[in-house]
């Protein structure tokens, strides 16, 4: 009787072992550091940007896209001095200033200008780091949307909830930067 009490309890300890061992992962993975305030989330902008002596190399937050509860943050490397690199950081907000980061991405350079797009979230989020550009177009076939933007804007940035099919930017004589 001893052995059959033993075998008819052996799956019930193992169905009991793997919900502990679940319910301790899933408990894990919500433990996650947050980044607090804007000297947080530029040092890890510093650990994560893909750029040879990151450690000693000057970077700024330069704002956000916000789609629901997830936030693209962006930052730019580099000074008057340096040319510039951009990265997106994706993360979650927990809190007033707090972040949980989710991710980095490469957003595509327009042309060496320090123009920069990324697709995020089945829009288009933009960074404008070039004085010369003051407008954005963004075309969907059936309409335009024109953003002007302002000399003390830079960085821009521009987040469209849905993906344009061409997007534009222009100097102020309305030439397009190409």
């Amino acid at each position: 009787m001893n052995k059959r009490l033993s075998a008819a309890l052996i799956p019930s300890v193992r169905l009991l072992a793997l919900a502990l061992a679940l319910a301790c992962s899933l408990s894990l993975a919500g433990c996650q550091k947050t980044l607090k305030g804007t000297d947080a989330l530029v040092e890890k902008a510093r650990a994560e940007i893909p750029i040879a002596d990151a450690e000693n190399t000057e970077i700024r937050y330069a704002g956000q896209c916000v789609q629901g509860d997830d936030a693209l943050l962006w930052f730019i490397s580099g000074n008057a001095y340096q040319a510039h690199s951009y990265l997106p950081m994706e993360c979650t907000v927990v809190g007033e200033e707090e972040y949980a980061f989710v991710r980095t991405y490469r957003p595509v350079e327009r042309g060496g200008r320090d123009i920069v797009a990324l697709q995020w979230k089945r829009g288009l989020a933009l960074l404008v780091n070039d004085p010369r550009c003051t407008a954005i177009r963004l075309s969907d076939g059936e309409r335009a949307r024109d953003f002007s933007i302002g000399e003390r804007d830079y960085p821009y940035i521009l987040y469209s909830e849905t993906l344009p099919s061409q997007y534009q930017f222009f100097d102020a004589a309305g030439n397009e930067l190409l």
